[in-house]
């Protein structure tokens, strides 16, 4: 069980960095909120899609990262 809701902590992302490396592609979003910071690591390597939450989230809970993306589907200009 989650200590902190996650639409009740002020989440905000500071910053989405792409990468890609010999090893991996991906994503880092760097977020704040009440509760603190961190980085949000989304990776893909030749055996699927991972991620590296900081124990944010778990396989049972995603609710972090689905936050994650709807703040930055908000800033997403389609064109």
């Amino acid at each position: 069980m989650r200590n902190y809701p996650v639409d009740s902590i002020h989440l905000s992302i500071e910053e989405v960095i792409p990468f890609n490396n010999d090893r991996h592609s991906g994503i880092i979003f760097k977020w704040s909120s009440d509760i603190g910071f961190g980085e949000y690591t989304i990776y893909k390597n030749k055996d699927g899609w991972f991620a590296d939450s900081e124990t944010m989230d778990s396989n049972n809970d995603k609710s972090f990262v689905k936050e994650l993306m709807n703040l930055w589907i908000k800033d997403v200009c389609v064109i």
